[in-house]
């Protein structure tokens, strides 16, 4: 039996693994098995405990302890972790998705002992090396044994970096997204999700309290409420901003600071508002997939076929936020376009894995 060592550390890496993880329990007669590996990265009850719950995940078979906060010594102590787990359960492959440090940490440690490398996620580009997660990508994608590409225009980078015979097989995440949302009942409300967790939208005080004031005004001006589940990251810069009357500061200008959600409850978020505002990779495409427009504020996003078709644009600056937000309110996205495949992604990765590793 076939064994996959899937290297999980950051909300929407659960949330992929939850889509391949069903396709392995209703393909049985392929005789894949895994184990689970959390590298800590995001070990917060809130923001992974949540996931493996509602995702009805396995839990992880090795469970890393961070000890430090400087990124190199993380980077160690997850290759450490991870090759460790290799060396006791001798998978077959080491699975990674997305960009993460702990991506590019289990790619490094699988290569370092020779283990076959599955890339989910292979090819997307944002063109800016300034993000951790272009570097990480690019490495992974260097270091790869099979690569899983979600997009066309993923499949054209590989190739434009000379990186042939990767699998087109449409996104896991939009998977989960019409998964879980084709039960979910609700109609539209004028009402906004806000989610801002990037270090160069919060870290920067002066930029986040900009952010905070246009997305504020704009929401009075339009009397719409915007919903805002505040990360761990985002809540301190808050709290170093306006002290610990931070939450009704942001309340005067309508925006409702709530806890961390869960998967489900986001998409439930996702589904009924008019627009979604966040600097998220993943959170810009699960609001296409619940059809919903969004403004990413960012300079670049690595899921460039929202752009072009219209469903987001990005807004890098602050002042931009009023003309972004008022040409994405409330704006008809039809979601026929299957710009990331027909939902049924995982079985088509695991059906590639099983040919070319089993």
């Amino acid at each position: 039996m076939p064994l996959l060592l899937t290297i999980l550390g950051a909300r929407p890496q659960f949330i992929k693994a939850a889509a391949l993880t069903r396709a392995i329990a209703k393909k049985v007669d392929l005789g894949w098995s895994q184990s689970i590996i959390h590298t800590g990265q995001h070990y917060d009850a809130k923001l992974s405990d949540i996931f493996f719950e509602e995702l009805n995940l396995p839990r992880p078979d090795f469970i890393l302890r961070l000890q430090s906060s400087e990124r190199e010594a993380r980077m160690n102590e997850m290759k450490l972790g991870i090759t460790s787990a290799i060396n006791q359960c001798t998978p077959d492959a080491v699975l990674v998705y997305g960009d993460t440090d702990s991506t590019l940490a289990g790619a490094q440690a699988a290569d370092e002992l020779g283990i076959p490398i599955i890339h989910i996620e292979a090819g997307l580009r944002s063109f800016d090396l300034e993000m951790p997660e272009e570097v990480n990508r690019i490495a992974t994608d260097k270091l790869s044994s099979i690569l899983i590409a979600p997009t066309t225009t993923a499949m054209e980078n590989l190739q434009n970096e000379g990186i042939f015979g990767a699998f087109l097989t449409g996104d896991i995440m939009h998977d989960n997204a019409l998964y879980f949302t084709k039960e979910m009942q609700g109609l539209k409300s004028k009402s906004v999700l806000l989610t801002m967790h990037r270090p160069s939208n919060v870290d920067d005080l002066s930029r986040l309290e900009s952010w905070i004031h246009s997305i504020g005004d704009w929401c009075m001006l339009h009397h719409v409420d915007a919903a805002f589940p505040v990360h761990p990251r985002t809540k301190k810069s808050l709290v170093a901003l306006y002290g610990l009357v931070w939450s009704q500061v942001l309340l005067e200008k309508n925006i409702h600071a709530i806890d961390p959600v869960g998967y489900i409850e986001l998409l439930r978020l996702i589904k009924t508002s008019s627009l979604v505002i966040t600097d998220s990779g993943g959170i810009q495409k699960e609001a296409y997939s619940c059809k919903t427009p969004s403004v990413v504020i960012r300079r670049n996003t690595e899921w460039v076929e929202l752009v072009n078709a219209g469903h987001t644009v990005l807004c890098h600056e602050p002042k931009e936020l009023n003309d972004c937000a008022d040409s994405q309110f409330g704006r008809n996205i039809d979601g026929h376009d299957a710009l990331y495949g027909d939902g049924e992604a995982a079985d088509d990765i695991l059906r590639i894995l099983t040919e070319n590793l089993s």
